[in-house]
């Protein structure tokens, strides 16, 4: 009896275990694919899967070429064109039909037909301009991937092809996009660009009198960028913004994205590796945005000059209490469904002593989640606040009489003596004159 009762209960145990990992899986997509969803302010990881492993990326590497373009050149300059440039791109590559030698294409034209058509001699016209060759330019990618975080990537080339040898090295993951793409859009000339559905002002040329409008290969952003979703009830829609698609035969189909929701949240979406066809890798997309926005709020947890403590400040008037203020508004993603369990640290100066200035930094507050920092807050002071006046010392006091008596008694003595050399002057005329009248 005992024996059934423990089978018994393994068997409970091992349906609730699948119960609960059926439940822990939000989205409605194969867990052979690559995912991630994540807060764009903040980089809090709202779900994911398989988020590390390397995978190629296709020409979503291109959001890494826009970031060193913009943070190195110059929107107006004129590209050189070169037939190394127009040719190496892949069999098949994505390309617009520049030629070599070129002329009147600027830096910004190039980003244009690059993040929005997904043009191969764009990146690689780009590269040379910016950094002289491909190569030195893919050094430089890996530097800024390094910095922003992105630990798992390895860039050979600026497009993203992985055709030739070497290439197959050309590796990233879904997280280390996500944090590429995130750093992306703080960029506004990125940002403006990869929201278009088209771009029509390539302008003419000694090649080509005129072009084709070029369409974004991001169907999020075709005919209608909002798609809707439920929150509290209530009907509301999402927002596509960008960011820019990736396709080769190894690498499958990858799309990192970009959506903001009616209260203000942005949430960034990669899916990588998917080999079921172009239109699949748009609805896992969007299966993570429809679980975002009805499960996460954008939620301010302090607002500018909230005030966050008040402290004594040492040297001041009956040690006058400063009240220390948030200088900017601070919001994040939270669950709507559970309890917040966000960590707020507190990072203030142990003792402030005037004089104080309003708006001075004297600390931060940090808010973290799982350990994980999501952003910081400076804590500023409310007003100014001088250092009294202290009473003179006996020695200075001594001083300021000296000083006040040599202010009097130098005019005194000089009108004294000015007197006696005056009264001397006289009698001596006085005298000169009785001889005078005597003769």
């Amino acid at each position: 009896m005992i024996k059934r009762i423990l089978l018994f209960l393994q068997v409970c145990l091992i349906i609730a275990s699948l119960g609960s990992v059926a439940y822990s899986q939000p989205v409605n997509i194969p867990s052979s694919y690559s995912y991630i969803l994540m807060d764009s302010k903040t980089g809090q990881v709202l779900v994911e899967n398989n988020a590390d492993v390397k995978l190629r990326p296709a020409s979503t590497t291109k959001i890494m070429t826009a970031i060193l373009a913009v943070e190195n050149g110059k929107m107006d300059s004129i590209m050189n064109v070169s037939q190394n440039a127009v040719y190496d791109i892949g069999p098949g590559g994505m390309n617009i039909g520049i030629m070599a030698g070129e002329s009147n294409l600027t830096l910004e034209n190039m980003l244009n037909a690059m993040l929005v058509r997904s043009a191969n001699e764009t990146a690689n016209i780009i590269a040379e301009n910016i950094s002289g060759s491909k190569e030195e330019f893919a050094k430089r990618m890996n530097e800024k991937a390094q910095e922003l975080g992105a630990y798992n990537t390895n860039f050979v080339n600026p497009c993203g092809k992985d055709d030739a040898k070497g290439e197959e090295n050309h590796l990233s993951t879904a997280r280390d996009m996500a944090l590429i793409a995130r750093y992306a859009m703080t960029k506004p000339e990125i940002r403006e660009i990869v929201a278009k559905e088209y771009y029509k002002d390539l302008p003419a040329t000694n090649k080509h009198q005129k072009w084709d409008p070029l369409r974004s290969t991001n169907k999020l952003l075709w005919y209608s960028n909002k798609y809707p979703y439920t929150l509290d009830g209530q009907k509301h829609n999402y927002e596509v913004n960008g960011i820019k698609t990736g396709y080769t035969s190894a690498a499958g189909n990858n799309l990192v994205s970009s959506a903001v929701g009616e209260d203000g949240l942005e949430l960034i979406a990669v899916v990588m590796h998917v080999t079921e066809g172009n239109n699949k890798v748009f609805s896992y997309t969007k299966e993570l945005y429809k679980y975002g926005f009805e499960h996460f709020v954008n939620k301010k947890l302090v607002s500018a000059n909230d005030v966050l403590k008040s402290i004594a400040v040492e040297n001041s008037k009956n040690n006058e209490k400063l009240d220390l203020v948030a200088e900017t508004d601070f919001s994040c993603a939270t669950p709507i469904d559970s309890a917040d369990d966000l960590i707020r640290e507190e990072k203030i100066q142990p003792s402030i002593k005037a004089p104080v200035k309003k708006g001075d930094k004297l600390g931060v507050v940090e808010y973290k989640k799982n350990g994980v920092l999501l952003g910081t807050v400076n804590v500023v002071a409310s007003r100014d606040i001088e250092k009294p006046v202290v009473a003179n010392t006996d020695n200075e006091q001594v001083a300021k009489s000296e000083n006040t008596v040599r202010k009097i008694l130098i005019p005194i003595i000089a009108i004294c003596g000015g007197f006696l050399v005056l009264r001397f002057v006289m009698k001596r005329l006085s005298r000169r004159a009785r001889r005078m009248n005597s003769l």
